[in-house]
């Protein structure tokens, strides 16, 4: 199992059950009637799988989603075994898809238009498999990751200390000219875990927030970085 869906395994076991989760679901089912019949989160979800209300109890949390975290994060939730589909099926080459899948799809729910005709589920699925495709054009173009330059470096044969040294630095200054791009958490987000080689849980400690939060922060820093010059 990736490191991502871990720790949002771990972070759903407390969030599904706690009593913030369960007067969210009342409110929510007062205007969904679909949400209701169930005590918790994690019941919804399994109520979902088990009965033909699955496609109204999704198509209410896309419509919540946008305006209410936990909402999305009770979708992103019930997609995950279909992101995990979706990454063996049509990117088994690349170890790190499904981390990439889970953003896109954070993305996109977060962001999911009012009104859309169609299943939820399989209307963030495709458009996740939509843009992972354009994401992996884009790197096959640019073979260069941001948050893995700074790191790399030291993999050059045969350059010496110091001139890793000054690359290490230019990228920090390069990045720090970034920063009000894309946000003082989000510009944390990729210095942190990218370059100075912090877990996404450790960072998520620091900031006292989930690790699907810095992994969208990190996510949206990186989409916006990706194309600019490495130049001063």
């Amino acid at each position: 199992m990736s490191y991502v869906l871990a720790n949002l395994d771990s972070e759903w076991r407390h969030v599904a059950r706690c009593g913030a989760a369960r007067r969210a679901l009342q409110r929510w089912a007062q205007v969904h009637p679909a949400l209701g019949a169930a005590r918790d989160l994690r019941g919804l979800l399994e109520r979902r799988r088990a009965s033909a209300a699955g496609p109204a109890i999704l198509a209410a949390l896309a419509q919540l989603a946008p305006g209410d975290e936990l909402a999305a994060r009770t979708l992103l939730q019930a997609l995950l075994p279909g992101l995990v589909r979706l990454a063996r099926t049509t990117a088994a080459d690349d170890p790190d898809a499904i981390d990439e899948m889970v953003s896109l799809a954070w993305e996109r729910i977060r962001t999911y238009p009012a009104g859309r005709p169609g299943p939820a589920a399989a209307n963030v699925v495709l458009d996740v498999r939509k843009r992972y495709r354009r994401y992996r054009r884009r790197s096959a173009m640019r073979s260069m990751d941001l948050a893995g330059v700074a790191a790399g470096a030291s993999c050059w044969h045969g350059r010496p200390a110091e001139d890793e040294a000054l690359d290490r630095l230019a990228m920090s200054n390069w990045l720090e000219r970034q920063r009000a791009l894309v946000g003082d958490r989000c510009y944390r987000a990729v210095v942190r875990t990218g370059v100075l080689g912090l877990s996404l849980a450790e960072h998520a400690a620091e900031e006292d927030t989930t690790v699907s939060t810095i992994y969208q922060r990190r996510w949206r820093a990186m989409q916006r970085m990706r194309p600019l010059p490495l130049t001063a």
